[in-house]
């Protein structure tokens, strides 16, 4: 049996901030992403205020869903699909923004142009009281910043040996990606979000209105949000029905004889392009999919319907 991945308890800045990956191997890769502040995450818990959810796609009844989660350092979008059946019956439920609790997959994705995109793919998504929405941020503080001290150490001590580290308590986890956010992200100000934190601990405080902004220069990562949201786009045409159609009709056939259940994607393309579609356009159809929440790539390469 497989060992289930660990939830990072992070702040939605730390996920915004995560723009390196690192990509598993083998017949059942596991993907994680890397923060600048010491996590490695294939799963996260984060906390919150949860907007109500808006479906995504043109399927009817929806069944794709996104929210968004902010905490006192930022927010991220929360998604959830078909295959996680309780989480998207979570997200629908609610019709005013509530404290909540998400745990999820983190999940990012570069478009075409290179632009990324931050999510967390929803696995629970729990309504709670805002002394428990404090008492996890409050876990969440502590351990970034408990993170974030290993980072330091690390950067001025970096010949220290992980026995050392680990005889004074550190997770063997915590070890590994502190030393590769150093190596991924060396010039980053991580006193800058040291700084930033200061607004989550008002938060948990019970401090309420508005929280100045930290001082200081903000850390020096590139982050790229969402635009806002576009016009509705016109129906696909009946070229373009007919392209998704052999797209899904291809998935489906790779997936059903497949052992993991899902469809490579390098065998989609070859054999749509043995088909007569041409790369772009096949790109194009699968980008049109996924945005309409029909088809998912929760492991880097496998597809699925969502």
């Amino acid at each position: 049996m497989a060992r289930r991945e660990p939830a990072w308890r992070v702040t939605a800045r730390e996920i915004e901030s995560s723009l390196e990956e690192e990509r598993g191997t083998g017949e059942r890769p596991v993907s994680y992403l890397l923060s600048p502040f010491g996590a490695r995450m294939n799963r996260a818990i984060v906390a919150g205020t949860l907007t109500p959810a808006e479906p995504v796609g043109r399927e009817d009844p929806p069944t794709f869903w996104r929210a968004r989660l902010s905490d006192p350092t930022g927010a991220i979008a929360i998604t959830a699909g078909g295959f996680q059946p309780k989480a998207m019956a979570q997200l629908r439920v609610a019709r005013e923004p509530r404290p909540a609790i998400v745990v999820g997959k983190v999940h990012l994705y570069r478009g075409r142009d290179g632009v990324a995109y931050l999510s967390l793919r929803a696995e629970s998504v729990r309504s709670v009281a805002e002394h428990d929405e404090r008492a996890i941020l409050a876990d969440i503080v502590r351990q970034s910043l408990d993170r974030l001290d290993l980072v330091e150490r690390l950067e001025k001590e970096p010949n220290v040996a992980d026995q050392v580290l680990t005889r004074e308590g550190v997770p063997s986890a915590w070890i590994r990606a502190a030393r590769e956010s150093l190596r991924r992200y060396p010039t980053v100000d991580r006193a800058a979000f040291r700084r930033e934190l200061a607004s989550a601990v008002r938060r948990v405080a019970g401090e309420s209105g508005p929280v100045a902004p930290p001082e200081g220069s903000p850390s020096r990562v590139t982050i790229t949000r969402a635009p806002p949201p576009a016009p509705p786009a016109p129906p696909p045409s009946a070229a373009e029905r007919e392209e998704e159609a052999v797209f899904l009709s291809l998935l489906d056939e790779i997936a059903e004889v497949s052992i993991d259940g899902y469809a490579d994607l390098k065998e989609v393309m070859s054999r749509l392009e043995a088909q007569g579609v041409v790369a772009g356009r096949a790109e194009t159809v699968l980008n049109r999919l996924e945005e309409g929440g029909v088809v998912e790539e929760p492991i880097v390469g496998k597809l699925r319907r969502a």
